[in-house]
């Protein structure tokens, strides 16, 4: 077996020679090495050109290395493997390269439909045909009237207060290539079309996207977009996709399972899995909901602002940007009461006065997930997980130690916890990279 530490930080070379990796069949290496050598181990950044990474530009992800490191390493036969936080799916895609069975659980509709589309076995000629179909017939889904469309009045020009976020005419040919993807038959096509569109829309916007939301682009409105920058951009991602249908024609067969709902419930659903690999959203005050909250919406997955709420109350409480019914503070860990009493003596140097509450809150929901985990996972198999620290008026969160108290509660120990990575403060803190990003190797024990 080789040991945690050493298994996280090794580099692509060593990965393709580790001993269960011998076995890999020849796409998994190929794949591997499309990663860029230097890429930190848990950022997806070097693997966003990598196929099937590249359908949709997912920063938040850890790297497939990562994975692969990982279940190639645990010192139990591995079968099946959860991510009950799945983001874009790299554990079940890894997996799947492995021909191990996956279970995912992602709340966000369209990234579990991001998941779904990488995961199922698509034709590339069907892909190139059905698509052909769609932009000939495209035109007569034009909207004759978008008002009709319940969402934020800011996605179509004219927009509020003179800013849109789309053009009226690129608003208009996004909805009408939505609505004849809609028509297709093949539903798994269907479903990759829509997200290869997802993926393109905030390059034929007028914003850009980051962990705070977005903001409109320098000289947007000298740098109008049009319908054929759409065409143009879904067009290369099509490229993209059926070459790497066709490049990765032979992946292993596996099953798998996407859950599109609430972790901290819809693990309920799931019965044995042999090892859980993944990555809570940070207690850093990011709303992902908001942060996709163009795809949801002009891809239809939201249709009202009931939709959008529901969608955000179940997510986990890592943000301050909606306000949760008041919970249980009870706190049992040391090192959370001492952060939670820190933070709540600098309130007044706060930018939100509910985040002490927040942070509480935040290991709460860890706690649920690692309960049913309990249920889930063997006696001596692992959870995985990769977290980062936080820091709020010079109070640093320190997630790692924190997070070992609170699931030592509910059977859970510590095999081996590293720092993997420095992350960045926010500029209020200086900018300067002070808080870091763990792995944390915990095993059943119940």
């Amino acid at each position: 077996m080789l040991s945690w530490e050493r298994t996280l930080t090794e580099t692509m070379s060593s990965t393709v020679e580790s001993s269960r990796d011998r076995t890999f069949s020849s796409d998994i290496r190929r794949w591997l090495q499309n990663l860029a050598e230097e890429s930190p181990t848990s950022s997806n950044t070097g693997s966003l050109d990598v196929p099937f990474q590249r359908w949709f530009r997912f920063k938040e992800a850890f790297s497939p290395k990562f994975v692969a490191d990982v279940l190639s390493s645990v010192p139990h036969d591995v079968e099946s493997c959860l991510d009950p936080c799945a983001g874009s799916g790299t554990t079940a895609v890894t997996a799947q390269f492995m021909g191990i069975d996956s279970k995912s659980i992602e709340v966000n509709p369209f990234l579990a439909d991001l998941i779904r589309a990488k995961l199922a076995r698509v034709s590339a000629s069907e892909l190139m045909h059905c698509y052909e179909r769609v932009i000939d017939t495209h035109e007569s889904y034009l909207p004759d009237d978008s008002s009709n469309y319940e969402m934020p009045r800011t996605f179509r020009e004219p927009g509020v207060g003179g800013k849109y976020v789309f053009a009226s005419d690129v608003f208009d040919t996004i909805v009408a290539l939505r609505e004849g993807i809609s028509a297709l038959e093949n539903h798994d096509v269907a479903r990759l079309l829509k997200v290869l569109l997802g993926s393109v829309l905030v390059s034929c916007s007028n914003v850009i996207v980051n962990g705070k939301g977005r903001k409109y682009r320098r000289k947007w409105e000298l740098e109008r977009k049009s319908p054929s920058t759409v065409i143009d951009s879904l067009d290369g991602a099509v490229d993209h996709a059926v070459a790497d249908l066709i490049g990765y024609s032979a992946k292993r067969a596996s099953r798998w399972d996407v859950y599109c709902g609430d972790a901290r419930t819809s693990l309920d659903q799931i019965g044995q899995a042999d090892v859980a690999v993944f990555s809570p959203p940070y207690p850093n005050s990011f709303d992902y909901t908001d942060i996709y909250n163009i795809e949801l919406w002009m891809l239809g997955y939201l249709e009202s602002s009931s939709d959008n709420r529901n969608l955000r109350f179940n997510t986990l409480r890592s943000h301050v940007q909606i306000r949760w019914a008041n919970d249980s503070l009870a706190v049992s860990s040391p090192a959370l009461k001492r952060t939670f009493a820190a933070l709540e003596m600098r309130q007044s140097h706060l930018w939100n006065k509910d985040l002490p509450k927040m942070v509480v809150y935040y290991f709460s929901d860890l706690r649920k997930i690692f309960t049913q985990l309990g249920r889930i996972l063997p006696k001596g198999h692992h959870a995985v997980v990769v977290i980062g620290d936080s820091q709020y008026a010079g109070i640093r969160i320190n997630v790692a130690e924190i997070l070992a108290e609170v699931v030592g509660e509910v059977g859970f120990t510590v095999v081996e916890s590293a720092p993997i990575r420095s992350m960045r403060c926010s500029p209020q803190h200086g900018g300067d990279f002070e808080l870091s990003e763990h792995c944390t190797v915990f095993a059943n024990s119940r």
